[in-house]
């Protein structure tokens, strides 16, 4: 038997995906609060405290289209990978 034959056998492990499987929500609430603390920084710097707003707006945009992917990765995890 020879390695090609051996790695053609084994199931394929995707470690970025299984990663996101079970973190992905908390990552997208992580990286979703970014937008806050950057315009929260923003508007200390001296700009506008308007910019507030605009940070939280980002956040929740950035949340929910982070949250949509995890989602769908879920989604596509469950019917298409082996287990």
């Amino acid at each position: 038997m020879n390695m090609e034959d051996v790695m053609d056998n084994e199931i394929p492990t995707y470690p970025v995906v299984n990663f996101l499987v079970r973190n992905g929500m908390i990552l997208s609430i992580l990286i979703s609060v970014l937008p806050i603390l950057a315009t929260l920084y923003l508007a200390l710097a001296g700009w506008s405290p308007l910019m507030l707003v605009v940070g939280i707006g980002a956040a929740v945009v950035v949340g929910i289209l982070l949250a949509s992917y995890v989602e769908v990765l879920r989604i596509i995890a469950d019917t298409l990978m082996p287990r």
